[in-house]
């Protein structure tokens, strides 16, 4: 009996042995940009944004360092990978990397306003326009818009209205990007039932370009949205040359939200059906949209450069087929989580005749006329 209460004793007083965990700072730059699609600077910049936030929860004597919680984080928006492989992979116990996500991820969302805004002032609305200008030949532009669906677990409450035109689950979600693939606003808002002409209707877009004085410029947008003032959609059965090379110009340049949401899928494979269906509620897989468009934006501050190929684009232009403009919108009750009281009427519906008239002259007074026209 001695014994065996003495081999306990020294069983208690051993020391705990800890797996060592993974931590971006320990990977090469290479291993850095294939794991987690980022280079070291740029993760050392995001590390340096969330510090203040997460640095609060690492108290404990065991508590993941901040870069640890970083790197799991982004290993999760990276790969889509549930949390079970990745402690395997770090060392990491199941509730530490669901807390790591959570917690990055919340402090990301938290500064999204400092990274993703409209151009409201002249010098980055004249920036903006100039680089669309400069790139795609087409004047006037602050900004292409499109809707694009992230899949989730079906959810436990009002399951039927994420399903979308696909028949899955998802979320549907509003960005606006720039002529660089820099995304300047995000509204993921709704479940994937909702037609994107609704989103933008009970949206802030059409308050900020309506407001005295309004915007100088217009949004460029597919067919799934009504023609506006300050929202250019192509013709939908151009007949003259004119209406051809509009459509022509139009597409070159509003291809540039395409290309940011297949860059933003490819580097974030949780966003992206390959990575799996997210097994998240939709408020969570929200989350992760706008946490992953901050570490976009970011991305595209250090120049940390992601190629897209072209078959790539092509193949997500396939996946994300155009339906036409409802004539009801759905129930007030498809949302994902609530936004506030909006103010004034729905923007649904059809185009008022003389938004349509104001729109056409401008478009034929002023792109199209000899002295300004739009290149063949």
């Amino acid at each position: 009996m001695e014994y065996v209460y003495a081999a306990r004793m020294r069983r208690r007083r051993r020391q705990r042995i800890y797996r060592p965990r993974v931590s971006y700072d320990l990977l090469t730059e290479q291993q850095c940009r294939s794991l987690l699609r980022f280079s070291g600077e740029v993760l050392n910049d995001v590390c340096n944004i969330v510090h203040a936030d997460l640095e609060a929860n690492t108290n404990h004597p065991f508590a993941l360092p901040v870069a640890a919680k970083v790197t799991v984080a982004l290993l999760f928006y990276a790969s889509g990978t549930f949390q079970r492989p990745l402690g395997l992979i770090g060392g990491i116990s199941q509730s530490a990397i669901s807390s790591a996500i959570h917690d990055v991820t919340s402090s990301l969302v938290r500064h999204a306003s400092e990274f993703i805004h409209l151009p409201l002032s002249p010098e980055e609305q004249g920036r903006v326009k100039n680089e669309f200008w400069h790139k795609f030949r087409f004047p006037n532009v602050l900004g292409a818009i499109d809707c694009t669906h992230v899949q989730i677990r079906a959810p436990s409450d009002n399951a039927l209205i994420y399903i979308n035109r696909k028949g899955t689950y998802s979320i549907n979600v509003q960005v606006i990007c720039d002529a660089m693939c820099r995304i300047t606003h995000v509204f993921a808002n709704y479940p994937g039932s909702t037609h994107d002409s609704f989103i933008l209707a009970n949206s802030a877009i059409p308050a900020v370009f309506q407001r005295d004085p309004p915007l100088d410029g217009w949004l460029l947008g597919d067919n799934g949205f009504a023609l506006r003032t300050w929202l250019m959609t192509p013709f939908i059965a151009p007949g003259t040359r004119g209406e051809l090379a509009y459509n022509r110009k139009h597409t070159q340049a509003r291809c540039v939200i395409e290309r940011t949401f297949g860059l933003l899928k490819m580097r974030f494979r949780c966003l992206d059906k390959s990575g799996g269906i997210l097994n998240y509620t939709p408020q969570k897989v929200a989350a992760f949209f706008v946490a992953c468009c901050v570490l976009h934006n970011i991305a595209i501050r250090h120049g940390c450069a992601l190629d897209l190929p072209e078959d790539r684009l092509e193949d997500y232009r396939r996946r994300a087929p155009r339906v036409p403009m409802p004539i009801d919108p759905p129930p007030a009750a498809a949302r994902v989580f609530s936004t506030g009281q909006l103010s004034g009427p729905p923007l649904y519906g059809h185009l008022r005749l003389q938004d349509a008239v104001f729109h056409l002259k401008s478009l034929f007074t002023g792109l199209l006329a000899p002295s300004n026209r739009l290149e063949d």
